[in-house]
């Protein structure tokens, strides 16, 4: 008999691509999970997978009924959360950030958030924006606060506020006013995260409207990283300001505000669509909004 149960342990491995992971998240033995995929493909009386000693590839058939599975367990997560609608938030909801966000923001909104909704608990997941918007639409995450923009038509956001870059230097460097930033940035080694992160994209992006010319980038993982390497003299980078307080409290570095119009980026939060805790999900993003984060 097909089981919700079969279908989410068939949607792991596929997503994963490889049993033993699949295993781990779903905390059952990987023979188990061998015998529960195996017994869905008997229920269908379809190959679903081919296993080869370097993991996992879905059959046509097995694309098919992972398109199904999906769509079945988005409808059963929408059946619960519509139930939990009913009586206001509660139970887990699982929070999305991005990694040039959660670290800033977490530790003031989710207090806030737990005095407002006691009854709630929340999950984190902290990963970059492409991962969390897939993760969002199929159900992995509940919401998501991110950099806009946010281009899929199964996602509704709200923004939460403007978030400005300035641009940080050694002290040991002379910066000029902002309005000869430009000249200076493109003679110097321009430091940013490694692609992936929509940071970087936004402030090269800024780069190209302001006509700034730049050499060879070199990237990093975090901003910590980043920091730490302007202060120590190999470089300058965009900050954005939300994390100045944390990242920026170092008599090694100075900062200095870009010439009007000011580049920023726009942080918002974001849920599905055809979700019934839309509702509840637009109080939270005016709970955040009256943080006055920046």
């Amino acid at each position: 008999m097909i089981t919700l149960k079969k279908l989410k342990y068939f949607e792991s491995v596929a997503r994963l691509g490889h049993f033993g992971k699949a295993a781990n998240e779903c905390a059952i033995s990987q023979p188990a999970l061998s015998m529960q995929i195996q017994d869905l493909e008997s229920d269908l009386r379809v190959s679903l997978l081919e296993r080869r000693p370097e993991g996992i590839i879905l059959t046509p058939e097995g694309l098919e009924v992972l398109t199904r599975a999906r769509k079945v367990m988005l409808e059963v997560d929408g059946i619960n959360s519509f139930a939990q609608s009913l009586a206001g938030l509660s139970g887990t909801l699982a929070l999305g950030v991005i990694p040039t966000i959660g670290p800033y923001i977490l530790p003031q909104i989710l207090p806030c958030l737990a005095t407002q909704y006691p009854e709630l608990k929340f999950t984190i997941r902290e990963t970059q924006t492409l991962r969390l918007m897939d993760e969002l639409i199929h159900g992995k995450v509940d919401l998501i606060i991110a950099a806009l923009p946010l281009d899929d038509n199964a996602i509704e956001t709200m923004k939460l506020f403007d978030d400005r870059f300035l641009l940080a230097t050694s002290k040991n460097k002379i910066t000029p006013p902002a309005k000869h930033l430009s000249r200076f940035i493109a003679s110097e080694q321009l430091l940013l995260l490694e692609e992936g992160h929509c940071l970087r994209d936004q402030a090269l992006n800024h780069c190209d409207v302001a006509g700034i010319q730049y050499g060879e980038i070199y990237g990093t993982s975090n901003l910590s990283t980043l920091v730490q390497l302007v202060a120590n003299d190999l470089g300058i980078t965009l900050v954005p300001e939300l994390c100045l307080e944390v990242e920026a409290n170092t008599k090694k570095i100075s900062l200095t505000r870009f010439a009007n119009p000011q580049p920023y980026r726009t942080i918002a939060l974001a849920w599905r669509k055809s979700s019934p805790r839309a509702k509840h999900y637009k109080e939270i993003g005016e709970i955040i909004k009256a943080l006055n984060l920046i």
